[in-house]
């Protein structure tokens, strides 16, 4: 795969870490004997299968396989903290081409506060530092996530500045928190 190619996907990548499944799990379906890759029900708690290993599937693609929801929001994640960096080492050309810039490339927060609810440590944030309810249930996060913030949709995180403003307010405190233990 190319830059180009990579550039192309990351778009999808962003959409499908924030939509997938947190994790998967590895189980075995003992009246067909076979491996299964399975999710955990949100609403139920039950394990459920999605998909079946064949025998042939080597233990490092099982472990690819495993773990892929968990290492594309980690590289995301590790992109996005890297060109941010790269991007406050560039001094502006002129003393207005940094606003601009900033104006030009707004942040997507909507999409960030979709990862962020599927994030554990986040959900323990949330638990622990605003009483909302330990629950699975990703709906339930991004309405007290909502509420919180005072929004009715995490699309407003684009279009309201007031609500963007917020939603910073917010990360930095979780951030703070993380850090802090």
């Amino acid at each position: 795969m190319n830059l180009d190619q990579a550039r192309t996907l990351l778009p999808e990548a962003r959409d499908l870490a924030g939509l997938a499944s947190e994790q998967f799990v590895e189980s075995y379906d003992t009246k067909t004997s076979r491996a299964e890759i399975c999710v955990v029900n949100r609403m139920t708690g039950e394990i459920e299968p999605i998909a079946y290993l064949t025998p042939d599937c080597s233990y490092d693609d099982r472990r690819l396989i495993l773990k892929s929801p968990e290492l594309v929001r980690a590289l995301l994640v590790i992109m996005e903290a890297a060109f941010d960096r790269i991007r406050s080492h560039q001094p502006p050309e002129n003393p207005h081409q940094r606003q601009r810039e900033q104006t030009e490339r707004k942040k997507d927060y909507a999409a960030e506060c979709a990862m962020k609810c599927n994030d554990r440590l986040f959900r323990r944030f949330l638990i622990e530092r605003h009483n909302v309810p330990d629950v699975a249930d990703a709906e339930r996060i991004a309405v007290s996530v909502r509420n919180i913030l005072r929004i009715k949709s995490r699309a407003e995180l684009n279009t309201d500045p007031a609500a963007a403003a917020r939603w910073v307010e917010f990360r930095g405190a979780f951030e703070a928190w993380r850090t802090n233990g």
